[in-house]
């Protein structure tokens, strides 16, 4: 487990300020003849769900649009990682899922945050919700970007 987070926490770094490009089949997607054309599907119910979530458990420390915390690339006073945006602005995209569900699930300070695991909080479906509304802030070409890198790394290349 040591060893996945140290993981999760170098990907973070290696790809926190990079430029920013973005679910699978679970969320949705539908797709045209082209991966350019791939958009979130549009699911008032899960996008309701995950904002109602997101309010509730996310908004205090990501901002009530997913602006993250000013200066979010930088360390607080106490040397922790500040919430980071997930409206699209920040690095979430460049996460396939199975990372940013366990980063929801574990949190982030074994990584230097101060996000606390919301595992026993918050169900997988709930988490996914939450992942929908975020994603549905994202620019079109972010998602696109990440529906692409989230199937290169479900397919192992």
């Amino acid at each position: 487990m040591l060893k996945k987070m140290i993981f999760i926490f170098v990907i973070l770094l290696l790809n926190g300020c990079s430029e920013q490009v973005p679910v699978n089949s679970a969320h949705n997607v539908s797709s045209q003849n082209e991966e350019s054309n791939v958009r979130l599907k549009t699911d008032p119910v899960k996008y309701t769900r995950g904002l109602e979530l997101y309010q509730k458990n996310c908004a205090t420390c990501h901002g009530k649009q997913a602006e993250g915390a000013v200066y979010w690339q930088n360390r607080d006073e106490n040397g922790q990682y500040k919430p980071p945006p997930l409206n699209g602005s920040g690095h979430t995209w460049h996460h396939p899922k199975h990372v940013l569900m366990d980063i929801i699930r574990n949190g982030t300070m074994p990584l230097g945050g101060n996000m606390p695991p919301w595992k026993d909080k918050l169900s997988d479906s709930q988490i996914e919700d939450i992942l929908y509304w975020a994603q549905t802030q994202w620019p079109k070409e972010i998602y696109q970007a990440w529906f692409r890198n989230n199937k290169e790394v479900k397919e192992g290349r």
